[in-house]
């Protein structure tokens, strides 16, 4: 069944099924009542639009790195530093060719992680 919400103000029509297709996943997914209420208040609100922009934003700017990541910015930093060194898992015995000593003290370029968190999907 499908319903279609409507802001006349600023022409704009949005027809939602019972069922939608995850563009990331490929999964079929119902439509969760709270979303239905939340189109329904903003077609009444003449705001439709601006949250049907707001939820693309959100989908499409990658979510900012805070403050309260500290363990996985430790994580990212042991990463570097192993690529860095040229790291060979333990049993080998040996260190590969990178730089013999790395400045523990310098600050992690957030570019860089979020190259690293992109590069694995986060």
């Amino acid at each position: 069944m499908f319903r279609t919400y409507t802001d006349y103000v600023n022409k704009t029509a949005l027809t939602l099924p019972d069922k939608f297709i995850d563009v990331r996943t490929g999964e079929s997914i119902e439509v969760l009542p709270k979303v239905l209420e939340q189109i329904e208040y903003h077609s009444n609100n003449s705001t439709l639009i601006h949250l049907v922009l707001t939820a693309l934003n959100s989908y499409l700017q990658p979510k900012s790195i805070n403050n309260g990541n500290s363990i996985l910015l430790e994580e990212i930093r042991e990463i570097k530093r192993m690529m860095q060194m040229g790291y060979l898992p333990r049993g080998n015995g040996q260190m590969g060719n990178g730089p013999a000593q790395i400045n523990e003290t310098s600050n992690l370029d957030l570019i860089e992680v979020e190259d690293v968190l992109e590069a694995f999907g986060g």
